[in-house]
C-alpha cells in the first residue's frame, strides 16, 4: 500500500481548490433599477443562483442595481456591448434607432397584452430581431403590460382630453401615437418621470401599470385612464458576446436554458400582475379616479393609432426593414 503523507494530501487539496478558484468567473449585471424592482430577486438575482447551481459554483453573477455601473439608462446597452458590463437590463425605446424592429411590438394593436407580446418577440427573434443586438446574445427580451395614461390634474377620456398636454413617453413610436392623440410627446427615461409629473413639467405619463407601485407614480397622479388600444414596452437583458465566448460550452448551455423565452415569460408575468395590483390599489385609493375608455372613444383612439402603424411600417420600409414581414409574422 503506498501511504501519502499529510503534508502530501493538503498541497493537492490546497492546488485544486486553487484551480477551481482561477477558473471562477463572476459575471457583471448592470441594472438601472434599485434592488426593490419587482424582478430584482425573482428573475435577475435567480438567474444567477441558476448559473452558480448550474456549474457548480463556477460561473457566478453579479447584480449592480440603481445604475451602479453607470449612471443613465439609455446607456445600458452600450455598457454590454462594450463590456463595461457582462449583462445589462435595458429598454430598446431608449435607443430607438438600433433597434426598430423590435420596436414594432410596442404599435398599438400588436398584441393584446404582455404574455402575448413576449411570445411574438420570440417568435420572432432569430429570424427577425437577433441581428439588432450587435456584439450580444439575447438572454431575455419581455414587455411590460399594456401602458395606461397617469395624469396629474386632468382626467383622459377621449384623444380630444389630450389635447395640448404634455405626455411621458418610452420612445419615438409611442411618442408618434401620443401625437397622433392629439398630446405633446415628451420621451423621458422611467427613473425621472416621478419628479417631472410631481412638478408639473409633464402633464402625464405613457406607462405599464407596474409602474404605479415601482416608481411611486400612485403619489402625483391623480386619474388613471386604461383600455387604450394595447401598447407595450419593450425590455431586454443582453450579455457581451466576448463574456459570452469566454465560457465553456457547457456553462454557455446552463446559461441559455436558464434564461431565454421561459425566464422572459415569468418576468412579464410578475409585471403583469404587479400591474394588476398596481390598478386596484389605485381604484380605492382617496381621491384617486380609474377611468376605463369606454367603447366609443376607443374607436376614435383606435382609427388614430391605425394610422400610426401605417406610417411607421411605410417609414421603415423605406429605410430597407421589411416592416411588414415582421409585422406579419408576430401575429
Amino acid at each position: 500500500m503506498v501511504r501519502i503523507s499529510s503534508a502530501v494530501l493538503a498541497a493537492a487539496t490546497a492546488a485544486t481548490s486553487f484551480s477551481v478558484a482561477a477558473e471562477a468567473k463572476e459575471l457583471k449585471f448592470a441594472s438601472f433599477v434599485s434592488s426593490k424592482y419587482v424582478l430584482h430577486k425573482p428573475v435577475f438575482e435567480q438567474l444567477g443562483k441558476d448559473m452558480a447551481k448550474a456549474t457548480g459554483g463556477a460561473v457566478t453573477i453579479r447584480v449592480y442595481p440603481s445604475g451602479e455601473l453607470g449612471r443613465g439608462a439609455a446607456e445600458q446597452y452600450k455598457r454590454a456591448a462594450t463590456g463595461i458590463a457582462d449583462l445589462a437590463m435595458g429598454v430598446p425605446g431608449y435607443t430607438s434607432s438600433l433597434m426598430p424592429r423590435t420596436l414594432i411590438i410596442e404599435l398599438p394593436g400588436v398584441t393584446t397584452d404582455n404574455n402575448d407580446a413576449t411570445k411574438k418577440l420570440w417568435k420572432v427573434m432569430g429570424k427577425h430581431l437577433r441581428s439588432e443586438y450587435k456584439r450580444t446574445v439575447v438572454l431575455g427580451s419581455y414587455t411590460t403590460a399594456p401602458a395606461v395614461l397617469m395624469m396629474r390634474t386632468k382626467p383622459i377620456r377621449s384623444p380630444e382630453d389630450l389635447k395640448g398636454m404634455k405626455i411621458r413617453v418610452p420612445s419615438r413610436v409611442a411618442g408618434d401615437v401620443i401625437k397622433a392623440y392629439g398630446g405633446t410627446p415628451v420621451q423621458m427615461s422611467a427613473t425621472k418621470v416621478y419628479t417631472s409629473l410631481a412638478t408639473g413639467v409633464i402633464d402625464g405619463i405613457l406607462m405599464g401599470p407596474s409602474g404605479l407601485l415601482l416608481f411611486k407614480l400612485n403619489e402625483p397622479a391623480k386619474y388613471v385612464t386604461y383600455g387604450l388600444p394595447a401598447m407595450v414596452t419593450a425590455i431586454y437583458i443582453v450579455m457581451n458576446q466576448k463574456s459570452f465566448d469566454g465560457l465553456t460550452p457547457s456553462q454557455q448551455k446552463a446559461l441559455l436554458n436558464a434564461s431565454g423565452r421561459g425566464m422572459s415569460l415569468r418576468s412579464a408575468k410578475l409585471l403583469d400582475q404587479l400591474g394588476t395590483v398596481a390598478l386596484n390599489k389605485f381604484a380605492v385609493a382617496e381621491g384617486k379616479q380609474l377611468i376605463k375608455v369606454d367603447a366609443a372613444n376607443f374607436a376614435k383612439f383606435d382609427g388614430l393609432a391605425k394610422k400610426v402603424v401605417a406610417s411607421e411600417v411605410a417609414r421603415l420600409k423605406g429605410r430597407g426593414i421589411a416592416a411588414d414581414s415582421v409585422l406579419a409574422d408576430m401575429k
